[in-house]
């Protein structure tokens, strides 16, 4: 972060972290910058050569993107970033990223935590490697079966990563959020961490990559409206992917918080606003990951994109017995190879 300049030591940060500083200055020029209109374009042939850190964003409707692209945040009113792409249904890189990332649901798709993300880090990534790629897989409603080794959704997006390396693309990093379409019944709740656990194998396997870091995301617990019958389970889901995520023999593996973020008047998606945090806060797991933080970004941006997650420590819910037979019954079909699809 310290370069020495004619014999005094000057500070050199990223871009990419003045972002993160509580500085009022730094977000008031964030507001006032005015995107450029520019078209999104191919890759050509000749910036096949440089290398791609590509980054798989899978789940539903979170990942996918709720948020409104006409409000005004930090990821939708930065010029774009010719160094950041999307990969594109015929399988090639369009640069640059811009909102919505996915076309899941045309009608609805918004801001997305992915390109927050991608601009948090890009430039952390060696000099002549600052080239993203972001791969948009996540389906707004998916259950997690059908990201499952056998679900449409999961082998979609293995095709997906196969379609980015073929263009140039290294796979860097899976970004997942899911998990609010489980909450129903207490059998899917208790049986989600083996699912989820399953999910991460699966990837790592058909994806020959076993180290390959993945961030889960915490579902918005605070806001989540616990009466409706869709999502009463919600916090037993939640637990599972914190305690997942928190597994020390999980590796490469952690989680991003959703504490104090705020919905988009819905009580289930992220605002704009909100969406673009949780995207640092992946960004930050990832470099932790990867080895690039150190004692100085420590101290600049202290517990900001870190907050505590959900505690476990205590049980959120107490399920029945009932519940855990029917969920140990679950596991076992899934270890076996089944599934039971909701």
């Amino acid at each position: 972060l310290v370069q020495a300049q004619s014999g005094n030591m000057a500070p050199q940060l990223p871009a990419s972290l003045l972002r993160w500083l509580p500085i009022r200055l730094a977000t008031l020029m964030s507001w006032l910058l005015i995107p450029s209109q520019g078209s999104v374009s191919p890759v050509t042939n000749s910036e096949h050569d440089e290398v791609w850190h590509m980054f798989l964003l899978a789940g539903q409707s979170n990942m996918a993107g709720r948020g409104a692209i006409s409000d005004r945040s930090p990821s939708t009113v930065a010029p774009p970033d010719k160094r950041i792409g999307v990969l594109g249904e015929d399988g090639a890189w369009k640069v640059p990223a811009q909102h919505p990332l996915h076309h899941d649901k045309p009608d609805v798709a918004g801001v997305v935590p992915g390109l927050e993300f991608a601009r948090a880090i890009v430039d952390f990534l060696p000099v002549g490697e600052q080239r993203l790629g972001l791969i948009p897989a996540a389906f707004g409603g998916s259950e997690i079966a059908r990201w499952m080794e056998d679900g449409d959704l999961f082998q979609a997006a293995v095709e997906q990563v196969r379609h980015g390396r073929a263009a140039g693309g290294v796979l860097s990093g899976i970004l997942w959020h899911q998990g609010e379409s489980d909450c129903a019944n207490e059998t899917d709740a208790l049986a989600y961490e083996h699912r989820l656990r399953g999910v991460i194998s699966s990837f790592r396997h058909e994806l020959v990559d076993p180290n390959v870091p993945m961030i889960l995301g915490e579902l918005g617990i605070q806001f989540l409206d616990l009466t409706d019958p869709l999502l009463t389970y919600a916090k037993l889901v939640n637990q599972a992917i914190v305690k997942t995520g928190s597994d020390a023999t999980v590796a490469n593996v952690a989680v991003a918080s959703s504490a104090g973020l705020e919905h988009n008047s819905d009580h289930l998606h992220f605002s704009v606003a909100a969406a673009d945090v949780l995207g640092r806060r992946y960004a930050w797991k990832w470099l932790k990951l990867t080895g690039r933080l150190n004692v100085s970004l420590r101290t600049l941006i202290g517990n900001s994109l870190e907050p505590p997650l959900a505690d476990l420590s205590r049980r959120l819910d107490t399920p029945t017995e009932a519940g855990i037979a029917a969920s140990r019954a679950a596991s076992s079909n899934f270890l076996a190879g089944s599934s039971t699809r909701t």
